[in-house]
């Protein structure tokens, strides 16, 4: 039950029937309340509900506290939401104050036993707040075991899940008239497990139509005792002067014990999850039996260069349509993409992969094993038979054990990138370093995959260019126009000091290439004039993936230039 359910099933238990009808006679009964309690003791656990009459308050207790007639001690509990540490002091006569001490939250609870427990949720209040004084703290020792992070503008506590994305697991509904925090079961149940403890709800609830009409002197009073459900109260029905019931009360508390056995919770520990691992099949290149073939990435059913078997090398290459890696491109939050290898925030990562001279994307079979098992299945609705071999930059590092060598104009761009920025920051620096890492290639014969990546350049380079410094030079060399933008004041710098005009296109030219198709291609590629910018393009390099790792080498040798001239 998710928390708007939840909160729907609150406001359907709280809405009052009415007076002296049977219904009214049911609703003080509450047999839907403790339905209620039934059904939030799996899923989205409710640890603290203050709705209309409702309230539940939850906290930790050790196990071994569940001993002997524990029931009626903790039937005495007396807990409020804002339970916390304090100090107390008492005066001599002599010296003032002494005595300090300090006092735990439920010193004072009415119970013995709850005097062990430990608060899980902390109504705080503060009047140096804008807006909502009142405000919910969340036990540390909670959220720092199980790695949650408050998300303000989810107004949960969060972490990543096995594929990277962000998973609200304590939520907190905070709103002037009723307050409902609710936490995933497995984190619960996780929790228990750890601290060797139980989750103790304790719940008050009171209903009435008419405190007017209530009488103190009519009273029907009963205990409550649900021993399979660990569910214990003390309840009573109030009746009024026409004998007819009028209000109704409900206190007790509730034991939710770790739901999951002892081993599958060892397994979760040791493992990091609790269900095994899949494993898909790609198409390889089983290069042991020099066979294409569909092959298993399970790391059982490969095999290696020191045991013989007859199993293909977990360093069998997989290839792929080059559209398996726009998911990554696309969602740069999420994903680090580099030019060898992929990263997922938090959780999974492909050691490496790289593109052949076909254009398609390939790794390895053992790589491809670590991914999780939806990840699998992303790369595997890609897969294709090989085109071509793997790429000689992956043959010379990954089996000849070199380093690669050769000149690769993006490595280069953004290497000069950042020796600029170290040797002349006040001419070029770098705003968003994630830039260097959403810069990459296009792989695809995409248009907006290619525009996109032609926007991300022109922010990195171009935009990283300091007008207030150029400006200054300018004016000092009486060369300044006010109208110019940043590259042209760098030509009419040039010009001015005198350089070449060879170097100064070497150096101007890319410049105003990047900044120019970006703006004819800002977000989108219609238009008759972007549609032939695009087609002579095409005409001239072959595809817009070759235009690009053009563009990026003249970029290189640009900044390298402005590296290398005093301006």
């Amino acid at each position: 039950m998710n928390i708007n359910k939840i909160l729907d099933k609150l406001r359907r238990i709280s809405g009052i029937p009415r007076h002296g009808t049977d219904d009214y006679k049911q609703w003080l009964e509450q047999k839907d309340f403790l339905q209620f309690l039934l059904d939030t003791s799996h899923g989205d656990i409710p640890l603290y509900v203050s709705y209309k009459g409702t309230y539940i308050y939850s906290v930790f207790l050790p196990q071994n506290c569940l001993r002997g007639n524990y029931i009626d001690d903790l039937m005495e509990w007396n807990c409020s939401p804002d339970s916390s540490w304090g100090y107390s002091y008492s005066y001599g006569k002599k010296e003032g104050a002494k005595n300090i001490s300090l006092s735990a939250p439920f010193d004072f609870s009415g119970s013995k036993l709850l005097k062990n427990a430990t608060p899980i949720t902390f109504l705080r209040s503060f009047e140096g707040r804008i807006g909502q004084k009142s405000y919910i703290e969340v036990l540390q020792l909670l959220t720092h075991l199980n790695d949650l992070h408050f998300v303000e503008e989810k107004n949960a506590y969060c972490r990543l899940n096995k594929d990277g994305d962000i998973e609200e697991i304590i939520k907190i509904h905070h709103t002037p008239d009723n307050i409902l925090v609710t936490i995933k079961q497995d984190v619960l149940d996780h929790h228990l497990f750890l601290s060797n403890s139980v989750l103790l709800r304790l719940f008050d609830r009171t209903l009435c139509n008419d405190w007017i009409r209530f009488s103190e002197k009519s009273r029907n009073k009963s205990n409550f005792s649900d021993k399979k459900n660990k569910i214990y109260a003390r309840q009573g029905i109030a009746f009024d002067k026409e004998d007819l019931p009028t209000a109704g009360w409900l206190r007790g508390f509730q034991i939710i014990r770790n739901h999951q056995p002892r081993k599958k919770m060892i397994k979760i520990l040791t493992d990091g999850r609790s269900n095994p691992q899949k494993y898909e099949k790609f198409i390889a290149y089983d290069w042991k039996h020099k066979k294409v073939a569909l092959c298993s990435c399970d790391p059982q059913k490969l095999g290696n260069y020191f045991v013989e078997s007859d199993k293909p090398f977990g360093t069998s290459p997989a290839f792929f349509k080059p559209d398996v890696l726009l998911k990554y491109k696309q969602n740069p939050e999420k994903y680090t993409l580099e030019q060898r290898s992929i990263r997922c925030r938090g959780s999974w990562s492909l050691k490496t992969y790289d593109i052949n001279e076909a254009g398609q994307v390939h790794t390895y079979l053992i790589y491809l094993g670590h991914l999780p098992h939806s990840e699998q299945l992303h790369w595997k609705s890609y897969s294709e038979e090989p085109k071509a071999k793997i790429s000689k930059r992956a043959f010379t590092t990954d089996f000849m054990g070199k380093w690669d060598l050769s000149y690769e104009p993006l490595s280069a761009l953004k290497k000069a990138l950042k020796e600029l920025e170290q040797t002349k920051a006040a001419l070029w620096s770098c705003a968003n370093e994630k830039l260097y890492q959403q810069l990459n290639y296009p792989v695809t014969d995409s248009v907006k995959e290619w525009s996109d990546e032609i926007h991300t350049l022109d922010k990195l380079v171009v935009e990283g260019l300091k007008k207030p410094y150029l400006r200054n030079i300018a004016t000092s060399l009486n060369c300044y126009d006010d109208k110019a933008g940043t590259i042209k004041l760098i030509k009419k710098i040039l010009e001015t000091k005198g350089i070449d005009s060879h170097e100064i296109n070497e150096i101007i030219f890319p410049l105003e290439e990047i900044h120019s198709l970006r703006t004819k291609f800002a977000g989108h590629s219609s238009g008759d004039e972007a549609d032939k910018i695009r087609k002579d393009l095409i005409a001239k390099h072959g595809d817009l993936g070759k235009h690009f790792r053009n563009l990026v080498e003249k970029a290189d040798k640009s900044i390298k230039e402005l590296k290398r001239i005093q301006l």
